[in-house]
């Protein structure tokens, strides 16, 4: 009955934390369809220019939110381009990782390093 009483201590105290990290969670949005390799060249272009732009300024909850919206529409149109590989979307992936978590650091530094490596694939 005790090991009863203290697993039920436990869960009671460990399910709150997990309803507040869910919540503190942003909202999760598609990113702009794209329907051809053309019009995803063409998104990657101004959507990389316009992470560039907020990377180069100071990154603060309005500007990282914005980056975190940018992802979604920079991995559907990583996904319809051929020379797109596995590097590349796993820094654009960490820098939506960090925008979920307002990680000012770890966007800055995977967002340059996605920036450097997505130019091969917009020259």
């Amino acid at each position: 009955m005790k090991i009863l009483v203290i697993s039920s201590f436990i869960a009671l105290c460990y399910f709150p934390a997990t309803l507040v990290q869910a919540s503190d969670r942003p909202a999760h949005f598609s990113g702009k369809a794209i329907s051809d390799v053309q019009q995803a060249s063409k998104v990657l272009l101004e959507k990389n220019t316009e992470l560039a732009n907020l990377l180069a300024g100071e990154l603060n909850p309005t500007s990282v939110t914005a980056i975190h919206q940018l992802t979604y529409t920079l991995e559907n149109a990583l996904a319809l381009i051929p020379n797109a590989n596995e590097q590349i979307k796993a820094a654009l992936e960490e820098v939506h990782l960090g925008s979920e978590y307002m990680d000012y650091e770890r966007v800055k530094k995977n967002g340059v390093t996605y920036l450097q490596l997505a130019k091969s694939l917009t020259e």
